[in-house]
């Protein structure tokens, strides 16, 4: 949970807070964090006209996209949760009784959240939550125009700014390998060779046809794929995954579709095609991403008629005649709730989700088994608040020689609101958040990776290694540091180490067949998860698929209901024309058993 210091100093040993059912409930139901009211009751089963039940079993994004797409076309939703409030990973963590004088706690997160111009199902959701005014939440979208690669002392640090690249040409493939390598070789400063190299298997992805992606680049490691062991330590770094903006794709052990199939979309998104809207390509919520987007998405959903049964764990699914029956959930106060609906809807994250597939379900859906093998990582945030705002920050910054793979972003500079006067006590004007995405690796004052730190430990080595970084354009002033607040989900497991209650899905080579789809071979039974198989623009584990997935299984429930209503959209990749004639040519070579033209040495 999260903590405040009693004790002198900001890395002081913290104490837990507990925080209430009720108080975080209020802030789910829209009001203002710190603002109690009695937990929610237990709701009646609710029933729409014609029978059709559904229950959401998770209140992630992707179980709140479900939710939506359905209570929008007649269906009866309640969605159960464990926790006390919507969102998932996503919420905001507060740190309770923070706030004096009218202010509201301090704001945490499991992570700063991007929402990406490549994305464009969670965009679409985004234009359709209402705020005052007539605005929607996506207007509480604000573009980050920079991306700072910083380094160590004596590595200069490099600016790059989140705009348009737009190319000689997309239809010449010797002219975009130039071009693609010329641009690595300016921005990154690599050895012209290791650039050409990289652009050259960047442009074979570009021009690989379908099947090749699917049967041959799925098994094959990102790293192998890009040659990281032969070639500079920054190469590997920029290269090779040691520069994390996005998270879910680990270059050591990710697919080479995968990772691909990002790089594609930042690549296009950044010439301008492929673009959600034409928006930029880097934006972060204006204000807590409870307050900017999930609380008022709750009460949307409230006001169509979405029924929440907080502080419920889904425990078990009975399968009787091929259908579930009925579901069973504990509550808070220990006592087992009977869930009846006539469709279930698990929107659950796979290490949670597997769980629930007792030995009849595995039987009824191999696929359901088969996500034993899913990976799961560790990647979290910690926030730090500031006295004054932090100096020299002025959007994203990937901290590139982080032996824990951090990424930061002064919040107080992107959000709307004063920060002094909104959140906290007063004397605190900034919050530096932080991704830590390598809990593996050793850091530099304690010489042990993160999850066999202390929280306080992992407090002071995630400053110590920040401030490693920014000391040349940007320092760190310990005198500017109130107090920190690391994610909730991390805790000590009694041995001088952690643990992790939210770890955070590794797509890994090969793990598309271990993936299920948003429909399974239970009737009545489906998915909704980052971990659900997606087709319309990327696939690794983030907002973007939660919700894509959630709108493959509402459309699936929808077409098992009868129809009878406006299908649920996705949307697809953008896929640009000039690779069209590659593509084709590769899939004559794949048929044939041929390597990639370009498949070379």
């Amino acid at each position: 949970m999260p903590e405040t210091p009693v004790a002198a100093g900001p890395f002081a040993v913290p104490r837990r807070r507990t925080l209430l059912l009720g108080a975080a409930a209020g802030a789910a139901a829209g009001l203002a964090p710190g603002t109690a009211r009695s937990a929610a009751a237990s709701p009646s089963s609710s029933r729409s006209a014609d029978g059709r039940r559904v229950a959401v079993i998770g209140a992630g994004v992707g179980g709140l996209t479900v939710a939506h797409e359905l209570v929008e076309r007649g269906f009866a939703v309640t969605v159960y949760e464990r926790r006390a409030v919507p969102g998932g990973k996503a919420r905001s963590l507060y740190v309770p009784h923070s706030g004096t004088g009218g202010r509201r706690d301090l704001p945490g997160e499991h992570g700063h959240r991007g929402v990406f111009g490549f994305y464009h199902n969670l965009p679409d959701t985004l234009r359709r939550i209402p705020l005052p005014g007539g605005r929607s939440v996506h207007s509480r979208l604000t573009a980050v125009r920079w991306v700072d690669l910083a380094r160590v002392a004596g590595r200069p640090d490099i600016p790059v700014p989140a705009d348009r690249w737009l190319p000689p040409s997309l239809s010449d493939p010797n002219l975009l390998i130039a071009s693609l390598g010329g641009l690595l070789q300016e921005a990154v400063r690599l050895p012209p060779w290791e650039a050409l190299f990289f652009a050259k298997q960047a442009v074979m992805l570009l021009t690989s046809c379908t099947e090749r992606r699917f049967g041959q680049w799925e098994y094959v490691r990102w790293w192998d794929f890009i040659r990281a062991d032969g070639m500079s330590e920054d190469y590997q770094k920029f290269l090779g995954g040691g520069v994390q903006l996005l998270q879910a794709l680990r270059a050591p052990v990710a697919s080479t579709r995968t990772c691909g199939q990002g790089m594609e979309s930042i690549l296009y998104d950044l010439t301008g095609r492929g673009s959600d809207a034409g928006g930029p390509f880097d934006r972060v919520f204006d204000g807590p991403t409870s307050e900017a987007w999930l609380d008022p998405w709750a009460a949307h959903l409230r006001a169509l008629g979405v029924r929440f049964a907080f502080g419920r764990t889904v425990e078990r699914l009975d399968l009787r005649g091929g259908r579930i029956a009925s579901a069973a959930a504990r509550t808070v106060s220990g006592a087992t709730e009977r869930i009846d609906a006539d469709w279930f809807v698990v929107a659950l994250p796979a290490d949670r989700a597997v769980h629930l597939w007792n030995a009849a379900l595995r039987s009824a859906d191999p696929r359901l088994a088969a996500m034993d093998g899913l990976r799961n990582t560790w990647c979290s945030g910690i926030q730090y608040y500031l006295r004054e705002q932090a100096p020299g920050l002025r959007g994203h910054v990937l901290h590139v020689d982080s032996p824990w793979k951090l990424a930061s972003i002064a919040q107080s500079r992107v959000w709307a609101a004063p920060f002094d006067r909104t959140w906290g006590d007063g004397r605190v004007r900034e919050s530096l958040s932080v991704v830590i995405s390598d809990w593996e690796t050793p850091g530099i004052l304690y010489g042990r990776p993160a999850m066999r730190c202390t929280r306080a430990e992992v407090a002071r080595e995630v400053w110590a290694q920040m401030k490693a970084h920014l000391a040349d354009h940007a320092p760190l002033d310990d005198a500017l540091l109130e107090t920190w607040n690391l994610d909730e989900a991390i805790t000590e497991d009694g041995s001088g180490g952690l643990r992790d209650d939210d770890p955070f899905l590794m797509n890994t080579a090969g793990s598309w067949d271990l993936r299920p789809e948003a429909t399974t071979a239970v009737g009545n039974l489906f998915l909704a998860a980052d971990h659900v198989r997606t087709y319309s623009n990327i696939d690794f584990a983030s907002m973007e698929t939660a919700n894509e997935a959630g709108r493959r299984a509402a459309g699936a429930i929808l077409a098992a209901a009868g129809g009878g209503q406006e299908e649920v959209r996705t949307f697809r990749g953008y896929e640009a024309p000039e690779f069209a004639a590659a593509k084709v040519l590769d899939r004559e070579r794949w048929r044939k058993g041929l390597r990639h033209v370009l498949d070379v040495g």
